[in-house]
């Protein structure tokens, strides 16, 4: 300050250096030059004085109350601008976290869950009984056919119980003659060897019937039933009245829709926290709002190296069937064998910055610094902190996107 204040003393001095002007009636050109430059010097030398004091008083940058200021890697805050942004701030601390992984889906039939009915034997459909949709419970019968085959084998089975009756009959009455001293012993052993030879002629060719799809009574010779060997749904017909049909064919599907499946695929680095019976949270479009709920079934012992992934499969309770097979899903599965204690801030007070994890620490009210940040675990509402925090640092936990955009302003 004391060289500007010379400066202007002197600016001011220079007027007494004015000549005095000879004759008042005819002031010298020359003298009027100089009074000039003297009062310009002295207003020159003023803003100097004015310059010069400025830039020698350094304040901290101040904020209006909407726009922070940004400096030297810190975000200067207005209690304005804190209000209008609503920013929150929230302590680093050691919690409980549970890993989340989120995958997508799709839901398919559980293959416990699911039948294919068909023939044993080649045969003619003679009528079809139901249509797809069509509710069924086990051994419901689904179509009727008529086969050369099973004909064959059920009057076989008719001949050898008439056998069986004319053998039984002799049996007893050979036995009534050996108590009555007529017929020798030997030949009761012989009627009775021949009853068991035919018991077993006849209890074969029951079970023959039975694996062919046969009843044993009944007054049409080759006539069988395909029947339902679950409860659930007719998912597909294949068949229809005349056509001729054999073992290969697939007359019908028959699904139980109470349970589902969704095959997930899994990451490697996230693989390592699932387990068996971890609870699996699941969302479809169709139902935004409707939460549904699962369980880890099963995880895969082999891994994908070209996907760097393997399989886990949830199974998804359906019985009030508002899931339906095909549907996408989004599944959260909660890995509650891996919780463990940590570091963690909320998972809201992350955000990305050129790629990186970035937090904002607020060490005061109104000053914020951004932080880069290894995470680990994230759970459902917080976030491991592996580096970059300790314990009581405070973060920003709400306003942290108009944050961002300050970096980059």
């Amino acid at each position: 300050l004391e060289p500007l204040t010379r400066r202007a003393l002197r600016a001011l001095d220079m007027r007494h250096m004015i000549p005095t002007p000879l004759a008042p009636s005819r002031p010298l050109e020359g003298a009027r030059r100089p009074a000039r430059l003297a009062r310009a010097a002295l207003a020159l030398a003023l803003a100097l004085c004015g310059c010069d004091d400025d830039s020698s008083d350094e304040a901290e940058p101040q904020s209006n109350a909407n726009v922070p200021v940004f400096k030297d890697g810190t975000i200067y805050l207005s209690p304005g601008y804190i209000t209008k942004v609503g920013i929150r701030t929230e302590a680093a601390g050691v919690t409980e976290i549970v890993p989340v992984i989120h995958v997508n889906g799709v839901l398919e039939y559980d293959q416990r869950q699911i039948a294919a009915v068909g023939s044993a034997i080649d045969g003619r459909v003679t009528e079809v009984l139901v249509v797809e949709g069509n509710s069924v419970l086990p051994e419901t019968p689904l179509a009727t056919l008529q086969s050369a085959e099973v004909g064959g084998v059920q009057a076989e089975l008719r001949a050898i119980e008439a056998r069986s009756k004319v053998a039984r009959a002799n049996r007893r009455r050979k036995q009534a003659l050996v108590k009555e001293g007529i017929a020798s012993k030997r030949s009761a052993e012989i009627a009775s060897g021949e009853v068991s030879v035919i018991s077993a002629e006849l209890k074969a060719a029951r079970q023959r019937l039975r694996a062919l799809g046969g009843a044993e009574k009944g007054k049409e010779i080759g006539i069988i039933q395909l029947t339902s060997p679950i409860a659930g749904e007719i998912a597909e017909v294949n068949v229809y009245r005349g056509q001729a049909v054999g073992p290969q064919h697939t007359a019908f599907t028959v699904v139980d829709y109470s349970q589902l499946w969704v095959r997930l695929s899994v990451f490697e680095g996230e693989l390592q926290y699932i387990s068996k019976d971890d609870p699996v949270l699941l969302n479809v479009q169709s139902a935004p709002d409707e939460e549904f709920t699962g369980a880890v079934d099963f995880v895969s012992p082999s891994f994908d190296p070209e996907l760097r992934s393997a399989e886990v499969r949830v199974i998804v309770p359906n019985d009030d069937r508002l899931l339906r097979v095909g549907q996408a899903v989004n599944a959260t599965i909660m890995a509650e064998g891996a919780q463990k204690e940590a570091l963690s801030i909320p998972r809201s007070a992350v955000v990305m910055v050129d790629g990186r994890s970035t937090v904002f620490v607020a060490p005061s009210e109104h000053t914020v610094i951004p932080k880069q940040v290894e995470l680990g675990v994230r759970g459902p509402t917080r976030v491991e902190v592996l580096s970059g925090l300790v314990a009581g640092d405070v973060v920003v936990t709400k306003g942290v996107f108009a944050l961002k955009s300050e970096l980059f302003r």
